[in-house]
């Protein structure tokens, strides 16, 4: 599903404008994106826990070339899944 399909399907659903909806869906994505970037974790009923996860340097090793190097620390973005979805694709599972 593209942006605007996304978009267009929300604003059906709500019986709101196209514009109205990418609004509140631009103020949406703005704020998941602030409380990333200060490491807060974001926790949506029914679907998920968006979170900030910190990976320390490490020591790599080249296969070819055997060279050891080091991989600096960095954050990354982990989400998992709430139980709703996870209930909704086990029964896809089943039912395939």
């Amino acid at each position: 599903m593209t942006n605007q399909e996304l978009i267009a399907t929300l604003a059906k659903r709500l019986d709101w404008t196209q514009r109205q909806t990418s609004e509140i869906l631009e103020a949406t994505v703005s704020i998941i994106n602030s409380n990333m970037e200060e490491s807060n974790s974001i926790n949506i009923q029914g679907f998920g826990l968006f979170e900030t996860k910190k990976k320390g340097e490490r020591i790599s090793v080249n296969p070819v070339s055997k060279q050891r190097f080091l991989v600096p620390p960095k954050i990354s973005l982990a989400f998992r899944p709430g139980q709703t979805i996870k209930d909704n694709l086990k029964k896809l599972e089943v039912n395939e």
